[in-house]
């Protein structure tokens, strides 16, 4: 009986699919009953029995069918009718992949699963968004930034987006590190540059006057008139006027000292000697030697 190609089985279903026939021809919609399964021993017929559109319940539907066996005195003479899930039975009234399927009133009732929309010629299965879009209702909308695949599932491009972002701005914040750093070490060695180009070192400050070098004259706050001075080899000074206290100021003039008049070395006149010259007292008068 289980093969559905033998005479058995085809006469066994065809009996039984004329006794529901006249049990359900009075229910609104019916148009008919197949067999789909026979089991051997006492006789165990899987059968559907095929509704268009209507109004029947499934609790209408299994009270004729037990009311029909129970009047019978054939086929269907004892016989239990147990209804099943219609979702169960084979061929599955929905496409499993895309839609959910719900026994309602004794109908299979196939609603999209998420992420899928409904389509127009079909009411027992849906359809897909393409990739890059997601299903919102019965319409595809596009995905947000980043986002991409089934539904917007897919957010590997949103990840190389944060991840860029981030290295691109770790090695911005390098760059500029660097090249501070690069200004600071500059800066540094210009001023180490003009620090050891300068003829004055800092621990010269605090140096004595260097012997060789001729110091400058400063200015004074008294009146006392200084001696005139000459400047030696060795930095030391002496009185370039030697006055004698004793003249007979007829010229009023000054004896010189020869020996000042040289050099450091003392070979040649001195480059002051022009300084000093004798004069004419105008104020002389004749017989004032004897006086004194």
């Amino acid at each position: 009986m289980r093969n559905r190609s033998s005479s058995v089985f085809q006469k066994t279903a065809a009996e039984i699919s004329a006794v529901l026939e006249r049990a359900l021809r009075n229910q609104p919609g019916y148009i008919r009953s197949d067999v789909v399964q026979l089991e051997p021993g006492s006789v165990q017929a899987t059968v559907n029995n095929v509704f268009g559109t209507t109004n029947a319940t499934q609790e209408s539907v299994n009270q004729a069918i037990n009311q029909a066996a129970a009047n019978s005195d054939g086929l269907l003479k004892n016989a239990t009718f147990t209804p099943k899930n219609l979702c169960e039975q084979q061929p599955l009234p929905c496409d499993v992949s895309s839609t959910m399927c719900t026994n309602t009133n004794g109908r299979a009732v196939c609603s999209c699963k998420e992420g899928y929309i409904s389509i127009v010629y079909s009411n027992t299965s849906c359809r897909a968004c393409p990739s890059g879009q997601r299903a919102v209702g019965d319409a595809c909308q596009p995905c947000a930034f980043g986002y991409a695949g089934f539904n917007c599932n897919d957010s590997a491009l949103l990840a190389v987006v944060v991840i860029s972002c981030v290295l691109g701005g770790t090695l911005l914040i390098l760059i500029l590190a660097l090249l501070i750093f690069c200004c600071w070490t500059r800066c540094s060695e210009n001023k180490s540059d003009f620090s050891s180009s300068s003829p004055y070192s800092s621990n010269d400050v605090n140096q004595p006057w260097p012997t060789g070098v001729t110091p400058i004259p400063r200015a004074t706050s008294n009146w006392d008139a200084a001696a005139p001075i000459e400047m030696t080899e060795g930095g030391s000074t002496h009185a370039l006027v030697d006055k004698k206290p004793q003249s007979n100021g007829l010229s009023g003039s000054y004896d010189l000292n020869t020996d000042g008049m040289k050099t450091f070395k003392g070979r040649n006149p001195s480059r002051y000697s022009y300084l000093v010259q004798g004069h004419e007292n105008p104020y002389f008068l004749p017989g004032d030697e004897r006086k004194n």
